[in-house]
């Protein structure tokens, strides 16, 4: 069964400690994280094709980190383009003392999900929770009394449709 790939900024990468468990190489993040492959988002800022791997490097407003690619995805990660937004899922590995990813999915995305991981390493570096799980526990408000105005003002909230083709 394949390891979970954990979305993190690229920031966590650097300075990631490997650490071996079982035979099992991991690595230790920033933040004490213990992994194996990542979910990341980038805007490609350099490429290089080699004769058998496309090394991309890709900044996340957070920091940078190299993504290499080799067969089949070489192809792939060819036709990728300098400003290029994409997501991709990986194994950490190291070379020459720096931690990368070896690609095993590369997709380019779009507008609107560029905007989303934005967005999620914005909050990832605030601690803004991702889960139900770790929001914490607020009382809950108590009933206005006449003349009394709320503490709060109700605000409606849109959803971001992700899958349409409008905004």
């Amino acid at each position: 069964m394949r390891a979970t790939a954990y979305h993190v900024p690229l920031f966590l990468l650097a300075d990631a400690q490997p650490e071996e468990r079982e035979g099992i190489q991991f690595f230790r993040l920033k933040n004490g994280a213990l992994v194996k492959r990542v979910h990341v988002w980038g805007i490609v800022m350099n490429k290089i094709v080699g004769d058998e791997y496309v090394r991309l490097t890709l900044d996340d407003l957070s920091g940078t980190a190299s993504a290499v690619f080799f067969d089949p995805l070489v192809d792939a990660a060819a036709s990728v383009e300098i400003g290029d937004s994409v997501d991709v899922v990986g194994r950490l590995r190291e070379r020459n003392g720096e931690v990368g990813i070896v690609g095993e999915v590369l997709k380019i995305v779009g507008p609107k999900v560029e905007l989303l991981r934005r967005l999620e390493n914005i909050a990832f570096v605030l601690g803004v929770p991702r889960t139900e799980e770790e929001v914490p526990v607020t009382p809950a408000p108590r009933e206005q009394e006449e003349g009394e105005s709320p503490a709060e003002e109700e605000m409606e909230v849109e959803t971001l449709d992700l899958e349409g083709d409008e905004w």
